[in-house]
């Protein structure tokens, strides 16, 4: 805040002391005139100057009434706030050609107003505001260059006739002379040093903005590290969760129905001989015990089933995870559904489900996509394709998901794929006939 309101003060003083300059500059050619005049020595004067020169008052009121336009449009500014302009707006084009218009009737004798114009333009135009357009920067600084170089006396007057302004000072005593001298360059001097100063706080400015984009992305990156931990964390938590929950289950559900039919039998081991009636019966109530525990192991692999697939068509479970996804992330999901009339088993459901599932995960997060395709394709075998426009890799990482996936498809006998195109890409073949392996 401190540097933008140094900037905005720097201003300021510009204008000011290019009113004074402007204002001196015509001032002198006016006095000067009329004290040539009245000494007697406006025939010496012709007789230096290359050109017949026009009228001190009238360029006097032209000068002062177009740095007044320029005044004008610098207020405009800054009444607007803190919008932007472009370097092309007609209020900097027609800035500039009022600067050329005061410094033509100055003939050229001071041309400091261009670093007024420049900072003015420079400071209120967007293409300025950011490092990225340096195409701008390096443009617009050149030209600025060349017209201070240009509109030089000096050089100016090798190739056209200018009045000089030292011509009329010279007849001035010797003691006023070195006053007005020392006055005009001085403020030659001073617009300068204020400009140089202005610079240097848009460049503290401009540094100060990198340190503090440079922290915050710090901040964020640290941020993302600490939530990475805190979801891989989450994970591990789950995973032990769902294995102590399948612990359970199967204590609750094959131990004792195990328990029941290890008892039944060693019972009929020792009631074949004396009792095979009993030992008939006994073997019924075994049966019996089996046939629960077959529907309990059913009931508990059904509790093990992804919620979405409980009342919903394999498709349904999708779409909704894909809503899901978009309804909480960045990513655009394009999803293909050619497996209508396919009759898949409850375990490849759950398997397809769970690796839709991880790979949208693995993409929003570690990928950082956008958009992802899922295409559910019949060809020789069910074949799953899911792509992204994420981060991809350069050499994979298996970890504990991708693991899962392997798993997962190993166990119906199918093939997964994991490459690299332009993102992150998995192609996954499943047998169509139940046992059957792809090769």
């Amino acid at each position: 805040m401190t540097k933008l309101r140094g900037i905005r003060y720097s201003l300021i003083l510009l204008k000011i002391i290019n009113f004074i300059a402007i204002l001196f500059s015509s001032s002198l050619y006016l006095h000067a005139t009329n004290y040539i005049i009245a000494k007697g020595q406006g025939y010496q004067l012709l007789e230096q100057l290359r050109e017949i020169p026009s009228s001190p008052a009238q360029n006097f009121w032209i000068s002062i009434l177009l740095f007044g336009g320029i005044l004008l449009i610098t207020f405009y500014r800054m009444r607007q706030g803190t919008q932007e302009w472009s370097v092309f707006d007609k209020w900097n084009i027609l800035e500039i050609l009022l600067m050329l218009g005061v410094m033509m009737a100055l003939s050229f004798s001071y041309n400091g107003i261009i670093l007024l114009v420049f900072a003015d333009i420079f400071y209120g135009s967007k293409e300025f505001s950011s490092s990225k357009d340096r195409r701008y920067w390096f443009a617009f600084i050149l030209l600025s260059f060349i017209v201070l170089l240009v509109t030089n006396y000096d050089i100016l007057s090798l190739v056209v006739q200018l009045p000089s302004l030292d011509a009329y000072i010279a007849f001035y005593p010797s003691s006023i002379r070195m006053l007005i001298l020392f006055a005009k360059n001085a403020l030659a001097s001073l617009n300068m040093v204020v400009f140089i100063i202005s610079l240097l706080f848009y460049i503290l400015s401009v540094v100060a903005e990198h340190h503090r984009i440079e922290k915050e992305l710090e901040m964020v990156s640290q941020v993302n590290t600490e939530l990475n931990s805190y979801m891989a964390l989450s994970e591990k938590i789950a995973e032990d969760r769902e294995r102590k929950r399948i612990a359970r289950e199967i204590h609750d559900t094959l131990g004792h129905a195990l328990t029941g039919i290890s008892a039944g039998i060693d019972a009929v081991g020792v009631l074949i001989d004396i009792d095979p009636g009993r030992a008939k019966t006994q073997l019924q109530s075994v049966s019996t015990v089996v046939r629960d525990g077959i529907k309990d192991v059913r009931g508990s692999l059904n509790k093990l089933r992804p919620g979405a697939l409980e009342d919903h068509t394999l498709r349904d479970a999708v779409l909704k995870l894909v809503h899901e996804y978009q309804a909480i992330s960045n990513l655009q999901v394009e999803l293909t559904y050619d497996w209508d009339d396919v009759d898949l088993d409850v375990m490849v459901e759950d398997t397809v489900f769970r690796v839709i599932q991880e790979s949208m995960t693995n993409s929003v997060r570690h990928g950082h996509a956008t958009h992802m395709q899922i295409s559910f394709l019949l060809e020789d075998a069910y074949v799953m394709i899911l792509k992204d426009n994420g981060v991809g890799f350069d050499q994979l990482q298996v970890g504990y998901g991708l693991k899962q996936m392997r798993e997962r498809v190993s166990i119906l006998g199918g093939r997964i794929e994991f490459a690299n195109r332009n993102g992150f890409y998995t192609r996954i073949e499943l047998p169509k006939e139940k046992g059957g392996k792809i090769l």
